[in-house]
């Protein structure tokens, strides 16, 4: 691949106007260069990371002042006119195989690059990139265009493409390499946070052995470090993994802290994780600007291996929304095994035995995570809420020895449950308080701590009783979920109805399926999702138009939602329901493959008033289940859905009534 040719097959080594030569297959530059590649941080990634194969201690980005240029440079060792063309211009060179699993001395870095496509990744976002790379004196200069590469490449007769030799004047002075992207695709562009984007693709930056500095055309610059990252300094709880240990500057900062080991028994002996796994006070404060931090991040190498292994892990547990992560597992790119990683590198084959056994290991740490949370998480509210309100610290104060630790934990679960509406927390406490007060009255507290000494004979009997203070804390709670089905009753009309569901079905899933508490989102999915939806909207017919109320996507226990909603009075055939739903299905599935989340499961959920003009057949019916189960879809009834909302719930207060001790001194409280 060092020689110089003109037709593909033909040899020119001595042409000294056209010095350096890249032979592709259009095919190849589409998958692997402009569209494998989505944003910024990605390609930037590719290329840091080569820079960091090249012993580079520094990576300088400069950002120009309105987006006409974007230029990367390190201090590696650089590239004279032979390495260029065998190993910068050879697509697919496996550095790996031909230079060493590790970089040259004095640094011998584990090399991050392996499949030699990265150096395509610029193409993703420019129409020109220049390289300028000086080694040991050599300078060497070209400039390559996609489209001239695109024009070499076109069958029946494909050509090798000869990049420009242009002035060196921009070289380098010492040994290193400079690459300038121009004619930048814009609306593929986005630097804001570009910095904690950065920081979150890898373990090295920051480290006194490699720096990566963003700088301004005007000459402002600022080295990315570990806490650029924007997760770190939101930990409430840390766990380290391994020997991970954390940076100085978090000293303090983290309310509480333990570490997990880094290895399974049974693991190879060079098969060891590291790394940290924390939880924040709130779900909330993992929203960011650059995108959801309630991700669990694997690294290889220094590098970005998978993006969130936590999807691999979701199975609804409630502390889950709490967690993220930065978990460096080497092995996965190990030199001696297969490669796992998809072509960016952002992505695993998830059937590889090393990938089973990263989640193998998550499954085993992960609940002694929880239950560590758990009980810090309660001993931790119950001190915030004394200090809120002193006088439940004042209340738990008086209590006897006995009694104090009971309460203590009552009080802690009350602020777990996360309750936006301050009042209705102070409202719950109260409830507690009382419930407690009852149990205190009967002496069951002092019962309850003698139980659990002598044996469970002594404290079965006494569950029934725990569970009435349980009843009381998520009575108004249940009774809130009734005042909103009791709003869809009271408006029978068919159009207050509409009305009605348009303003609370979508704020309230729960209706759709009790397993749907809350609706969750990601600027990341939603936005790309309804750029699509909208533009279906503005394809509806007249009649499309007048027969749907609203469309809505939400995600919610790990599965995209699309939801329908058709007026009460109109009458659809499930043939017209499966076409448009279709629509947006096939948009939703569109906008996750371009985001790598084509796997992610979804359902299609449509609200009608009249029962569909296909029902009453045996085979109708069959006809029904099978064309919407080619959607993942379902049919819901404006009554039926009011109706089964209401008798559910109905029958949870009910049931739970019946042993809640307490409720008649609740029910007389103002």
């Amino acid at each position: 691949m060092n020689e110089l040719t003109d037709e593909v097959g033909s040899v020119d080594p001595d042409s000294l106007d056209r010095p350096y030569t890249l032979t592709i297959d259009l095919n190849v530059l589409e998958h692997l260069g402009i569209n494998l590649y989505s944003n910024v941080p990605a390609v930037l990634t590719e290329v840091v990371a080569n820079a960091w194969d090249a012993n580079a201690r520094k990576v300088i980005i400069t950002i120009g002042g309105s987006l006409d240029y974007i230029e990367i440079e390190d201090d590696g060792f650089g590239m004279d006119r032979v390495a260029i063309n065998s190993k910068f211009l050879w697509v697919g060179y496996k550095k790996r195989d031909s230079d060493g699993d590790r970089t040259p001395p004095p640094l011998s870095r584990p090399v991050m690059g392996r499949k030699g496509v990265g150096k395509l990744a610029p193409f993703s976002i420019a129409e020109t990139l220049e390289v300028y790379s000086t080694h040991e004196g050599s300078k060497c200069a070209l400039s390559m265009n996609v489209s001239d590469i695109k024009e070499a490449a076109k069958p029946p007769q494909p050509k090798a493409y000869h990049p420009k030799a242009i002035d060196t004047s921009l070289c380098p002075e010492s040994n290193g390499t400079k690459l300038v992207l121009r004619g930048l695709k814009k609306e593929r562009i986005r630097i804001e946070n570009l910095a904690q984007r950065l920081a979150r693709r890898f373990s090295v930056i920051g480290t006194p052995e490699f720096s990566v500095i963003i700088k301004r055309s005007d000459g402002a610059e600022r080295e990315i470090t570990n806490r650029d990252r924007g997760d770190l300094d939101k930990l409430q709880y840390l766990w380290s993994l391994g020997n991970w240990e954390k940076p100085s500057w978090l000293e303090g900062q983290v309310t509480r802290e333990a570490r997990l080991d880094g290895e399974l028994t049974g693991w190879p002996s060079d098969w060891k994780v590291k790394g940290w796994l924390g939880t924040v006070n709130k779900p909330q404060e993992l929203k960011a600007a650059s995108g959801n931090l309630n991700v669990v991040v694997v690294l290889a190498r220094g590098r970005l291996f998978q993006e969130n292994i936590l999807g691999e892990i979701n199975d609804g547990r409630h502390y889950l929304k709490y967690l993220v992560g930065h978990i460096e597992a080497d092995f996965l790119d190990s030199s001696n095994g297969l490669d796992i990683a998809t072509s960016d590198r952002q992505r695993v084959q998830e059937d590889d035995p090393r990938y089973k056994a990263l989640i193998a290991y998550l499954q085993s740490n992960l609940p002694k995570l929880e239950a560590n949370w758990s009980a810090w998480r309660t001993e931790d509210k119950s001190s915030q809420i004394k200090t809120i309100h002193p006088a439940v610290a004042g209340w738990i104060a008086n209590l006897g020895v006995g009694h104090k630790k009971h309460a203590e934990k009552i009080i802690g679960r009350i602020a777990s449950l996360d309750i936006e509406d301050p009042s209705e927390e102070t409202l719950l406490i109260k409830h507690a308080i009382l419930g407690f007060e009852r149990l205190k009255i009967t002496g069951q507290t002092q019962e309850l701590a003698d139980a659990v000494a002598v044996g469970s004979d002594r404290l079965l009997p006494l569950l029934s009783d725990i569970d009435s203070v349980e009843a009381s804390l998520y009575r108004d709670i249940v009774k809130g979920r009734l005042e909103v089905i009791k709003a869809f009753e009271s408006k029978i009309d068919e159009n207050e109805l509409e009305n009605t569901l348009r303003d609370y079905i979508f704020d309230h899933l729960w209706l759709l399926d009790p397993s749907w508490e809350r609706a969750q989102g990601s600027s990341i999915v939603e936005t790309p999702v309804n750029a699509e939806f909208d533009r279906i909207k503005a394809d509806l017919t007249p009649e499309e138009s007048r027969g749907r109320v609203d469309i809505k996507y939400r995600t919610t226990s790990g599965k995209h939602v699309i939801i329908e909603l058709k007026r009460a009075n109109r009458l659809v055939g499930v043939f017209e329901l499966v076409e448009q739903g279709l629509k947006y299905r096939n948009a939703l599935l569109k906008c996750l493959k371009q985001l790598g989340r084509e796997n992610e499961p979804y359902e299609v959920v449509f609200v009608i008033g009249r029962p569909l003009k296909d029902e009453g057949e045996l085979q109708s019916q069959q006809l029904i289940q099978n064309m919407l189960a080619g959607i993942n879809g379902r049919v819901v009834q404006f009554e039926a859905l009011v109706a089964s909302a209401k008798a559910g719930y109905t029958a949870y207060l009910e049931a739970r009534s019946k042993i809640d001790k307490i409720q008649e001194i609740l029910d007389s409280l103002n």
